[in-house]
């Protein structure tokens, strides 16, 4: 059986307010090409990016499902994470069963017997597959506490919520392990984040280290672990069994630039040890750090080609503050510079780094502070304006 996992599309994710969408169709129109060659699909949560997603990643994510299940001849098992409404995410359930898509929105939830499935129980589904075997499909969609509703501990210590939360989870995916059955491909797909696996900033955090789990949560007997959450690609070490995050799709941070990002395809028999395959993603803009020694460079480097095809965070080293029309003439280049900072030597930061930031006005602590954020001087009628909300703030207060 060859079971393709994704995860972590984050549909209606923006970068400092430009879209990612073109990205993302493309990304997905690779999905669905490899998934021609695949008998399953599992997609491990996290299909959106916020709760209520714009009408365009919907759109995107309902065509896919369509195209993906391709009339009902392979199946498709979708559960909600941590960015995902589960209900909204399994609104079209009824229709999409229709296609061979199965959408778990809840911990428990499962598809009704009948049609392509053959076996359901709380959390638990069987499906036929194009290669003519059986898959048992343990699901459990993102677990938060109150999707669990269970009060993990009385007490607030954030190890002894850790280890409550680890254990319960644990004994969620046993319970669930228990319908596994010898004859079938027993796979396991959760939206988790396990504490021995390395995180990547643009995932958002599951209250600290509280809701993380241990290696041995998995069960032996699931020949495969799909998983979601993390957005870095890796494998979970010292699992009892095949334990994956496919990682996101797509960079979302600029500390994620470079980072490689892979489709995951899994090959594995009914009682057999699973063969994980990585392949290279094609689609998605890159994200750079342009690290340039002046305002020239700039210059340069963009006649020359350099970062055509990136989103650009451009860190321009300067011994002055940034000309508003310097700024305007990188601004007008045929790049697309996300951010403009400015590097200033330590000496240019301002008298914010030479004494006490309390002996400062506001007016001039907002213009260092506008300065080492911005790398230029702020407008007057700008400082007006914070001079001004401060006053007020401070006002509303003593009111």
């Amino acid at each position: 059986m060859r079971i393709l996992h994704a995860s972590d599309w984050h549909l209606g994710k923006t970068l400092e307010g430009r879209s990612r969408i073109p990205e993302q169709a493309d990304y997905l129109d690779e999905v669905v090409r490899l998934a021609a060659d695949v008998d399953l699909v599992l997609i491990a949560g996290d299909v959106f990016d916020v709760y209520n997603p714009p009408i365009d990643a919907e759109e995107l994510y309902f065509e896919t499902l369509a195209r993906l299940g391709d009339g009902g001849r392979r199946p498709v098992v979708v559960i909600a994470g941590n960015h995902d409404s589960p209900d909204r995410i399994a609104a079209a359930t009824p229709l999409a069963a229709a296609h061979g898509v199965y959408i778990l929105g809840r911990v428990g939830q499962a598809p009704k017997a009948g049609g392509g499935v053959s076996y359901a129980a709380p959390g638990v589904l069987g499906v036929g597959t194009p290669c003519g075997q059986e898959a048992r499909i343990a699901a459990l969609p993102y677990p938060s506490e109150a999707r669990l509703s269970l009060l993990l501990t009385e007490t607030v210590r954030e190890r002894s919520l850790q280890h409550a939360y680890s254990e319960k989870v644990k004994a969620v995916l046993t319970g669930l392990a228990e319908h596994f059955d010898p004859g079938a491909v027993n796979l396991m797909t959760s939206h988790l984040q396990v504490r021995a696996c390395l995180a990547s900033e643009s995932e958002r955090a599951l209250v600290g280290g509280a809701y993380q789990v241990e290696t041995d949560v998995f069960p032996a007997s699931a020949q495969y672990v799909a998983l979601g959450h993390l957005h870095r690609a890796q494998d979970v070490p010292g699992a009892p069994t095949a334990v994956r995050y496919c990682g996101a799709p797509l960079a979302f941070r600029f500390s994620e630039a470079g980072e490689e990002r892979t489709h995951t395809l899994v090959e594995v028999e009914p009682g057999g040890a699973a063969v994980v395959h990585r392949i290279p993603i094609d689609a998605g803009r890159p994200l750079a750090v342009w690290q340039a020694e002046s305002f020239q460079a700039v210059l340069a480097g963009v006649e020359a080609g350099l970062h055509a095809d990136a989103f650009v965070d451009l860190q321009l080293q300067v011994d002055r503050a940034l000309t508003h029309a310097e700024l305007a003439t990188l601004r007008k280049l045929p790049r697309d510079f996300v951010r403009i900072r400015a590097v200033l030597p330590e000496a240019a930061l301002g008298p914010v780094d030479r004494q006490d930031r309390l002996e400062l006005a506001p007016a001039e602590l907002f213009k260092a502070f506008h300065r080492d954020a911005t790398g230029t001087e702020p407008d007057d009628a700008l400082v007006d304006l914070f001079v001004q909300l401060a006053s007020d703030v401070v006002a509303e207060a003593r009111s």
